[in-house]
């Protein structure tokens, strides 16, 4: 029986050796988009909201700065061929507008093919954005602006690393699929007391940041800490 090796380009997928009446099968791929988004954690997966008022807290703009994008496809059997990686974006720092002058914005991050399947987390590095050193995000990976008691606001977030977004339930891709990473303005200022908020050294802006400007500092320490249940993928559709 002639066996024989069939070399796949571009997926780096590799087939078993096997009989020339009889081909291996190539398993199937979808092509995946991600793109990213602000919302409120009280609406339905999948949809959108228009509403940037929390509280006191009213949104103007919101910026995340990432970096090196990837889909995990959950534990296969060890003779699978599958990776189980599927890069979405690698070494091409990229600032998202999720919110832009009080409009929210779907900002894109890219496209890949990937193996179907279901998926169990993304993972993504927050990096801090790549500007100049007089724009308001220099030095930061998450800038929020708006108004507090109809104050002007800012918060500048300083997290850098890898960040894990679960799928409790996985997402499966079986034929092209659209998701959408969501961050919940909501669950950021969640348990945010307004009494801790304030513009301290009364110059008319109020700063929320590593720096402690404004004595912010327990408010700014407590959406750090939000920030890990904000980042959420929303598709509408959820694996059993």
């Amino acid at each position: 029986m002639k066996n024989f090796l069939l070399g796949i380009t571009a997926t780096a997928l590799i087939a078993s050796c096997t009989s020339s009446e009889d081909e291996a099968p190539v398993e199937a791929q979808s092509e995946v988009t991600i793109a990213a988004t602000l919302g409120s954690s009280i609406n339905d997966a999948g949809a959108r909201t228009s509403d940037l008022i929390q509280g006191n807290f009213k949104i103007q703009d919101v910026k995340l700065s990432v970096d090196n994008v990837k889909l995990i496809l959950r534990a296969t059997s060890q003779d699978s061929k599958k990776p189980t990686i599927v890069q979405i974006r690698d070494r091409d720092p990229q600032i998202l507008d999720l919110v832009d002058d009080g409009e929210i914005k779907v900002a894109p991050i890219g496209s890949a093919m990937a193996y179907d399947g279901v998926y169990g987390k993304l993972t993504l590095d927050l990096v801090h954005a790549d500007v100049p050193e007089e724009d308001d995000m220099s030095g930061y990976s998450v800038m929020i602006k708006a108004s507090w008691f109809d104050i002007p606001a800012i918060v500048n977030v300083d997290l850098e690393g890898e960040w894990v977004v679960q799928f409790n339930q996985g997402i499966e891709v079986d034929g092209a699929q659209e998701m959408l990473l969501t961050m919940y303005y909501d669950k950021i200022l969640e348990d945010v007391p307004p009494s801790l908020v304030g513009d301290g050294n009364g110059d008319g802006l109020i700063e929320l940041g590593p720096n402690n400007v404004d004595d912010n500092g327990e408010a700014y320490d407590m959406i750090v800490a939000n920030m890990e249940k904000a980042l959420v993928m929303k598709n509408g559709k959820f694996k059993d």
